[in-house]
């Protein structure tokens, strides 16, 4: 996306050029190591549709506009739960500005927030867009420690990071290799 022009000194360089050489050798059909198979295990029309069709009736009701399959998340939640699952499970058949894409992206982001969450790999305090967690509550954290550091009469030391150019210069062999050997693989991971 927008990687720097040439590394900061910050950088490995070593372990960049490694894990791009590595990424690019990473095979196009992976295997998902869960033993759970978070991303090989096929959609389920009683588990994961029905989760599904709640979070549209939850979060997506009231009308909606429909994406270029003309088709509103209202009018999802009709189709039989065994047409979606077939038509999700064969996903490679949806496009981009679709209702029906952002159903599907709504149960992978589900199956990777299981995953993470029962093998615990989000620490606590990484708390943004998780259920049961606000953004509010590291300000609030925050505030606490300041109040006990003044209460204790002792230095509080805080940062500030700017983390805006972020996402654009994540490497993303680094990271696809990283999810890999967590043992992240298989067709959703493909």
């Amino acid at each position: 996306l927008n990687p720097p022009p040439q590394m900061p000194e910050s950088f490995d360089s070593g372990q960049h050029a490694f894990n791009t050489a590595r990424g690019a050798c990473m095979p196009e059909e992976t295997e998902d190591t869960t033993p759970q198979k978070f991303f090989e295990r096929p959609f389920s029309p009683d588990e994961d549709i029905e989760w599904l069709k709640t979070e549209l009736y939850e979060k997506k009701s009231g009308g909606s506009a429909t994406g270029d399959d003309h088709i509103a998340y209202d009018e999802i939640r009709l189709f039989d739960n065994q047409d979606l699952a077939n038509l999700f499970n064969d996903y490679r058949l949806i496009g981009l500005e679709s209702c029906l894409f952002r159903c599907l992206t709504l149960l992978i982001h589900k199956r990777i927030a299981d995953w993470s969450s029962q093998n615990n790999l989000i620490p606590d305090y990484q708390n943004g867009f998780r259920p049961g967690y606000r953004t509010n509550n590291n300000p609030f954290i925050l505030r606490c420690a300041k109040d006990w550091a003044k209460a204790h009469r002792r230095p509080l030391y805080t940062a500030v990071v700017d983390a805006s150019n972020a996402f654009p210069w994540t490497n993303r062999e680094t990271l696809w290799l990283k999810l890999q050997s967590m043992g992240m693989g298989g067709p959703l991971f493909d």
